[in-house]
């Protein structure tokens, strides 16, 4: 068992080991296909104003994908080593990172055409944390405005974490990313509670699992394997609603529009959830102060 100790936070141990990271936990061609489509779509509606876009963290494949002519992105996230680490660079005039808060976003008040982000809803605390993002993006979009985020969501029947361990060993599952996710949502106990991520790397230590054996079965990069001691001593917490938990509070603020599962995701647990702003939604009476780059 690797010593948990050595002063990294979650984020910036994921920013160095982002290279090792991969589908489903990352978009894949047809997720981004779909959102680049979406993106086209939207901007067609409005052919004489330059697209405005707002990425929840700094995902490189959104950021690299195909944007409208003359659409400028900008994208937020707390963490300065994630920004350094994965952010492909900025381009003036066309795509900038900055460190900020997503429930205090650093724009004004209807000032941009989408808000987009992939597995954004599991990094915030449910419902409150989701329901103050969610404020915030309606806030910053004008009228008709879209969200559009690839959501990470629990079954309605949760699994067990033996059920997905078996299935591992039985060989059916996909990528190493596909069972971490799973383990992720069976391990948690309720969606208000979320689940720590130090918790889902005891649970996967105390089961004495031959890391050389399964890398040797399944032909799964090592790197890959290795990367659930990222969740080794982390205090993290992520959240996985259901599909009725994460509409129950999107509701609020946006009316749904698309949800799209292609293919290649994972029993159908990383739709894209595409929405427009509500006109009668009311942003959040009371923002809260941009946090520094220390996530």
């Amino acid at each position: 068992m690797p010593d948990c100790g050595g002063g990294k936070t979650y984020w910036s141990s994921l920013a160095h080991a982002y290279a090792a990271m991969g589908p489903p936990l990352l978009p894949t061609r047809a997720d981004i296909a779909y959102m680049e489509g979406a993106v086209a779509a939207r901007a067609a509606r409005h052919p004489a104003r330059p697209m405005g876009a707002v990425l929840l963290g700094v995902t490189p494949q959104i950021a690299a994908m195909r944007w409208p002519p003359g659409a400028s992105l900008l994208a937020v996230d707390n963490s300065f080593p994630m920004v350094q680490a994965v952010w492909p660079r900025n381009l003036p005039g066309s795509r900038v990172a900055v460190c900020a808060d997503w429930s205090a976003l650093p724009l004004s008040d209807s000032s941009c055409d989408v808000v987009i982000g992939d597995g954004s809803f599991s990094c915030v605390r449910y419902p409150h944390g989701l329901r103050a993002v969610a404020a915030e993006a309606r806030r910053i979009l004008r009228a008709g405005g879209r969200l559009m985020v690839r959501s990470f969501i629990r079954p309605a029947v949760q699994q067990r974490p033996q059920d997905v361990l078996v299935d591992l060993l039985r060989g059916v599952i996909p990528s190493f990313h596909g069972f971490k996710l799973r383990l992720l949502m069976a391990l948690q106990e309720s969606t208000e509670r979320g689940v720590a991520v130090d918790a889902v790397y005891r649970f996967w230590a105390s089961q004495r699992i031959d890391e050389a054996a399964l890398v040797a079965q399944t032909g799964w990069d090592a790197k890959a394997v290795r990367t659930m001691e990222l969740y080794c001593g982390k205090d993290t917490v992520h959240s996985f609603p259901t599909l009725v938990e994460l509409r129950s509070v999107l509701a609020e603020f946006f009316a749904e529009t698309a949800i799209s599962t292609p293919s290649q995701t994972v029993g159908g647990c990383c739709p894209i959830w595409i929405a427009a702003s509500r006109a009668d939604a009311r942003p959040a009476a009371v923002a809260l102060g941009a946090a520094a780059c220390s996530r």
